[in-house]
């Protein structure tokens, strides 16, 4: 690889890096999807090591990440017995998957906590007038955050209907070009 591409790839790693500070994502998750995404062959470990400057076994935990998530997979080369992987091609596919879910696992933490918040309440005998206003006070804003996870809810439940519904006429148009050919 040519030292000026190397350079223009060491800029979108470093803007990588920058973005995942942000929204608080794993930076070498990102890194080893974008170097395998750029490349033109599968890659081993040392392959990524060596072009990131990272342990071998930062690689290796984080590539595992990046196979439970369904953007990475295992390939095999003809000649070596190393493992190599290589990237999900469709970009647009592994952006809209990670942000569900994310937007899944927080939406599950917000029932979780919310739903804990109540139990505590409920078990608290109420010794004075004040106490249980201040419970009352209390379950009235649970109430609130209970109603913006619902709405919340409500968005991200279509939010993947309509992936779905477009993933449905993706396929249904591929099966139609296929068919009439």
């Amino acid at each position: 690889m040519s030292e000026k591409l190397i350079e223009a790839q060491d800029v979108l790693l470093s803007k990588i890096n920058q973005m995942c500070g942000k929204f608080g994502l794993n930076n070498i998750v990102a890194q080893l999807y974008a170097v395998l995404y750029l490349s033109d062959k599968p890659l081993s470990l040392d392959d990524m090591v060596e072009r990131l400057k990272i342990s071998k076994g930062s690689a290796s935990v984080n590539i595992r990440i990046l196979g439970r998530y369904g953007v990475v997979r295992r390939v095999w080369v003809k000649g070596s017995r190393k493992d190599y992987y290589e990237a999900e091609a469709d970009i647009s596919k592994v952006i809209i998957e990670r942000i569900r879910s994310m937007a899944h696992s927080r939406l599950t933490e917000v029932e979780s906590m919310v739903s804990a918040s109540y139990d505590a309440l409920n078990s608290i005998s109420h010794n004075s007038e004040e106490e249980e206003i201040a419970v009352e006070a209390f379950k009235e804003k649970l109430e609130k955050i209970r109603s913006f996870h619902s709405q919340a809810k409500s968005l991200f439940d279509l939010f993947n209907m309509s992936l779905l519904g477009s993933a449905v006429t993706e396929k249904r148009e591929e099966i139609q070009e296929a068919v009439f050919k």
